[in-house]
């Protein structure tokens, strides 16, 4: 299937907007496997399926059993912050700041909270604006006014947290059971001997699993640019470095596949305890059915204690084509998971 576009209305008829999201796609290709009618109602980003004359609709990732109140508490990162911490769910301390808010309550905050710190949106996507390992003032107002200024139209508010030390993790699930688990692992290359990292990252890019923004491909390239130049200087490093064979060079300090990273499962490898805290927490947003759970741990192939993971974030509306086209690992069928969660009766159904 190739990629669709979705269409709006104009006085000279429909004209093409923008594409369907690749995750989306893939769900759209499994309703056909099994006899499910599509469409995408015009002028609109909504996908009707109908199936044994039940019709069941979404938009992007998100199924319409996800209710306005999920929605409202999922793109308020606080909210969700609030909701989980009211359920006994671990998150990082931290505060939501408004853009009126006075110097003196800004120093305010940055004294209360251990560092390093870590600045973001309070609604972004795709890991933008965000700044990591913040430890100093100067660099903490630079960050603040980086988060304002998130997708060019200067964000109303931004989140400050603590930073938690640990690896981090996708958790991908419905309110009844857990589709997958995925390490992202920040955009990196791995050293040769030989090459340069600037070549490393063109050769990476080679993978058929990489493809550019909006595209069919479950990862993104990894792009060179100014940030990334910054990331790289910190560590001694540049472009023309030739790291070792079997050194692993990371590029990035966000971990997400928007950002070049790389999605390893480790549905298999993990403690139950993480499967029970992703479920806990998914069932603490009301009416959320469907979401992706960003999860820190110190360990998750160990029992989880209260100090040794967080969940920094939940997303009613998850990407998860990564989870049946990882970087590493195995498919999970989240695409098909999505369309069962819509019409439970497929599940029995030969294909």
């Amino acid at each position: 299937m190739s990629q669709l576009i979705y269409e709006f209305y104009s006085p000279t008829g429909l004209k093409k907007n923008k594409n369907v999201s690749n995750s989306s796609r893939l769900v759209l290709k499994e309703a056909e496997r099994f006899g499910v009618h599509w469409e995408i109602v015009s002028g609109t980003q909504i996908i009707c399926l109908t199936y044994n004359g039940k019709t069941q609709t979404y938009y992007h990732q998100v199924p319409s059993s996800t209710t306005a109140l999920a929605k409202y508490a999922c793109n308020n990162k606080r909210v969700t912050t609030n909701l989980l911490t009211h359920a006994d769910v671990s998150v990082p301390k931290g505060y939501r700041l408004k853009r009126s808010a006075s110097a003196e309550y800004i120093k305010e905050i940055y004294d209360d909270l251990h560092k390093p710190l870590v600045v973001k949106p309070s609604d972004g996507t795709w890991g933008e604006n965000i700044t990591v390992n913040v430890t100093d003032f100067d660099t903490f107002t630079k960050a603040i006014d980086t988060a304002f200024a998130y997708g060019g139209t200067h964000s109303k508010t931004i989140i400050i947290e603590e930073m938690f030390a640990g690896e981090e993790y996708r958790i991908l699930a419905t309110r009844e059971k857990v589709i997958g688990i995925l390490n992202r692992r920040p955009a990196s290359v791995l050293g040769n001997g030989v090459d340069p990292i600037k070549i490393l990252i063109q050769e990476k890019n080679k993978n058929p699993l990489r493809g550019v923004k909006n595209g069919t491909a479950s990862h993104l390239k990894i792009r060179m640019d100014q940030k990334m130049k910054n990331t790289l200087a910190e560590q001694g490093l540049s472009f023309d470095t030739i790291p070792e064979e079997g050194e692993r060079i990371f590029l990035r300090n966000v971990s997400n596949v928007s950002q070049g990273g790389d999605a390893i499962d480790f549905t298999d490898l993990v403690h139950p305890s993480v499967n029970e805290i992703a479920l806990k927490a998914i069932r603490a947003i009301p009416g959320l059915s469907f979401a992706g759970v960003d999860f820190l741990s110190t360990d998750i192939t160990k029992p989880q204690t209260k100090d040794s993971y967080v969940i920094i974030e939940i997303n009613d509306s998850p990407g998860f084509d990564i989870h049946d086209y990882p970087y590493e690992g195995e498919n999970r069928h989240a695409a098909r998971e999505f369309l069962f969660l819509m019409f439970p009766e497929l599940r029995s159904k030969k294909v």
